[in-house]
């Protein structure tokens, strides 16, 4: 998970939050002899809504590494626009901008969502089992590993605002 395309040459989550032009994104490294571009950008196609308008941040996007991959990634557009009622709004970028590595915090985001989400279930569900030793003690240890979960993002909106 990183950041690029953009003109910051030192990207974080909160520049790229506050409009620096660098999109979030993958870096893929993948070997030929074992899965092909073309069915890791049908992978890339099938996880997302490629007609999907967003702002630069979160925007479909394909920065091909070179001349077969640009042509493959064209073709592959052509038939997806074949396909498609909205037209398909992923931007290709052939200059192969700097990948700028994200922060920590911004690495393995959805399994760490996932862990949050469990969290937060049980913290929900404490009210409702029946009463046991520590139950108190166990509530706001979930709450404070909450909290204590999200500070890093939270103090990100400031990298805006700081020097």
């Amino acid at each position: 998970m990183g950041y690029t395309g953009g003109t910051n040459a030192k990207p974080t989550y909160g520049s790229v939050c506050g409009g620096d032009g660098h999109t979030e994104a993958l870096k893929v490294t993948f070997d030929p002899s074992v899965v092909s571009f073309s069915e890791l950008l049908d992978t890339f196609w099938s996880l997302h809504n490629p007609t999907a308008r967003y702002n630069t941040q979160y925007m479909s996007a394909i920065w091909p590494q070179n001349q077969e991959q640009s042509r493959i990634v064209a073709e592959s557009i052509g038939q997806k626009e074949e396909k498609s009622v909205l037209p398909i709004a992923t931007v290709v970028d052939g200059t192969t901008p700097t990948f700028y590595k994200a922060e920590w915090y911004h690495q393995n985001y959805k399994a760490k969502n996932r862990i949050r989400l469990a969290v937060f279930a049980l913290y929900i569900a404490l009210p409702y089992l029946p009463p046991f030793q520590g139950q108190e003690l166990l509530t706001q240890v979930l709450a404070a590993a909450l909290f204590v979960s999200y500070v890093p993002q939270l103090v990100s909106t400031f990298d805006k605002v700081l020097p």
